[in-house]
């Protein structure tokens, strides 16, 4: 077909999720992505018997009904398709620093207990914090505080006396509260789940995150994250709609002020009048769309707009079962008593001059990272061949191309750097520096090592075409957070966004409830209401059932994954 209701550009939770609520209200949508699996940051790829996450590592507050993931996936009968698994709720994160260890419990009074217990020269100070902080958590509703005027105002009046702390800078309100220096990196170990450092991240967004985690527990999906975009995918086509894999689009059409469909980079035209955007947000204004149609103000101000820093994931493949010795939780790692804000500043390329080998040396001495173990959130499914463990090491590195030897054209516009000599040496070094960190918590680790395997910013940048290959798109800062984000409805008639720029924030929960926002605003409908009320929409019972040998890789790439990229069996 070459005549749609709606275009989604896009197959990540924000694209999948929009698609999935416009055809169960009726609307026939294409989305097209422009890479070979669906799922964005959300897929997993395969080596050897190994299955990799790309960005699904836990999920909040999936236990309950009214928990906004399993919400939107009931909406559109696909809740039924997909399980969630608890992470350890003694410890669902580790944080981990040369002076102190740190387990973040689920429940508010154990959180609270188990900081007073750690640091009681603090006690008051702890107290007078989470006061504050559980105040703004309990009036924070993530999907619709952000989407309105009215919701932020609800929010306010929610809120009451704490209302004024929402926008002060975490460390900021560390300050007002007279914590002292032992617990702050504590507290503030787990901003790196939103990328935004302290110092810029508002209290509202600590709230948030601390509302999702600690009062709704932690949670990893059943069959990985790829299970996701391929139930959603289902869901599409389950209600008329559709998708295509290998779709480059390279424009929007606008003709008259109104969306007439995209033009794909192969010269195909596909008309609709609808078209939502799940694509980096920079790209779609200042590359998707002709310059001619966006104002010469909404293209400063997206310009303006500070990408959140981009990660760097090392996935390696263990020839031992660590289920059997380490706990299913997170766990950061930090070589110093600092949280995130302080090992960003040392780790700016430009602070170091850009000099390789000076900042190399800061990375190896201040490194900080996350390690994640699949196989021990999902002991079900076959992640991995039996006895053996799956284990990701990520950390947040600068976005600088010349940092990587590249020009600022990069790979979206056919730079060719995988033979780089620069790029092989700053790769392969954080590749040794995250192995050696993650080796100081798991017993013998270099010498388990069965496959190796790295991807850096660039490679996201690659696959997602997200500026600069960040996958949490704008910075989550006080001048970038709510109302001061992108809301789904644009300028340009037909034009609508999705994605982890948008108010709703980065992460999957946010990156969804934008492609509900999306959809809703569409159709012209508040969704959210509807589904929380317990509407189901579209044919939930066409979806079909997930056997024993059912494969979300196979959904997400329309094909039977073969050889490497076939799942392992138990």
């Amino acid at each position: 077909m070459q005549d749609w209701d709606v275009i989604v550009v896009g197959s990540g939770m924000g694209g999948m999720t929009a698609a999935a609520y416009l055809t169960a209200n009726g609307r026939r949508t294409l989305v097209l992505e422009q890479g070979d699996v669906l799922g964005g940051s959300t897929h997993v790829f395969r080596r050897k018997g190994y299955e990799f996450e790309v960005g699904v590592h836990y999920l909040g507050d999936c236990g309950r009904p009214e928990g906004n993931i399993p919400t939107i996936l009931r909406g559109v009968g696909a809740d039924k398709h997909i399980e969630f698994r608890e992470i350890d709720p003694d410890g669902f994160d580790v944080l981990t620093y040369p002076s102190v260890t740190f387990k973040v419990p689920r429940g508010w009074d154990n959180y609270r207990d188990r900081l007073l217990e750690t640091f009681p020269d603090d006690a008051a100070a702890l107290r007078r914090y989470l006061r504050i902080i559980r105040k703004l958590a309990d009036a924070v509703d993530r999907a619709t505080t952000p989407a309105s005027l009215r919701g932020q105002a609800a929010f306010l009046l929610r809120a009451g006396w704490a209302a004024p702390f929402a926008m002060v800078p975490l460390s900021r309100l560390l300050d007002l509260c007279g914590v002292g220096p032992a617990p702050r990196p504590v507290l503030c170990g787990q901003t790196p789940a939103y990328a935004a450092p302290a110092d810029r991240a508002p209290a509202i967004v600590q709230a948030g995150y601390l509302k999702n985690y600690v009062e709704g527990g932690a949670y990893f999906p059943i069959g990985g994250g790829q299970v996701l975009s391929a139930t959603m995918a289902e869901v599409v086509r389950a209600n008329g709609g559709d998708f295509r894999l290998n779709a480059r689009v390279a424009e929007i059409v606008v003709e008259g002020g109104r969306v007439r469909g995209v033009r794909l980079a192969d010269g195909e035209f596909i008309t609709a009048p609808v078209v939502v955007s799940n694509a980096d947000l920079k790209r779609t204004y200042l590359e998707l769309l002709d310059p001619a149609v966006v104002s010469p103000v909404k293209r400063k101000l997206v310009s303006s707009y500070t990408m959140a820093w981009p990660l760097f994931n090392t996935y390696l493949g263990l020839d031992i079962d660590l289920s059997e010795t380490m706990t299913s939780a997170q766990i950061w790692k930090f070589s110093a008593d600092a949280d995130f804000g302080p090992m960003r500043k040392i780790a700016n390329w430009q602070a170091a001059g850009g000099d390789r080998e000076r900042w190399l040396r800061l990375i190896g001495d201040n490194a900080a990272a996350m390690i994640h173990i699949a196989t021990n959130k999902d002991t079900v499914t076959a992640l991995a061949p039996v006895g053996h463990s799956v284990v990701e090491i990520m950390t947040y590195l600068p976005p600088d191309h010349d940092l990587w030897g590249l020009s600022t054209g990069g790979p979206v516009h056919g730079e060719n750097y995988r033979a780089n000599p620069d790029y092989l040496a700053v790769k392969e070094a954080i590749t040794e520096t995250l192995i050696d960190l993650a080796g100081e918590v798991i017993p013998n680790l270099r010498e388990h090592i069965v496959w190796q395997e790295a991807a850096t910013p660039i490679t996201q940048e690659r696959y997602t075409h997200s500026t600069a290959g960040g996958s949490y798109g704008i910075e989550m800062n006080l001048r970038q957070v709510g109302p001061l984000r992108p809301g789904p409805k644009t300028d340009i008639s037909g034009l609508y966004l999705a994605g982890a720029s948008l108010s709703w924030g980065p992460g999957v929960e946010g990156v969804m409830l934008s492609g509900v926002g999306a959809a809703g605003a569409v159709l012209r409908r508040d969704l959210f209401t509807a589904i929380r009320k317990g509407t189901v929409f579209g044919s939930a019972d066409q979806i079909p059932e997930h056997g024993g040998d059912w494969d979300p890789l196979a959904v997400a790439t329309d094909t039977i994954p073969r050889g490497q990229k076939a799942r392992t069996t138990r």
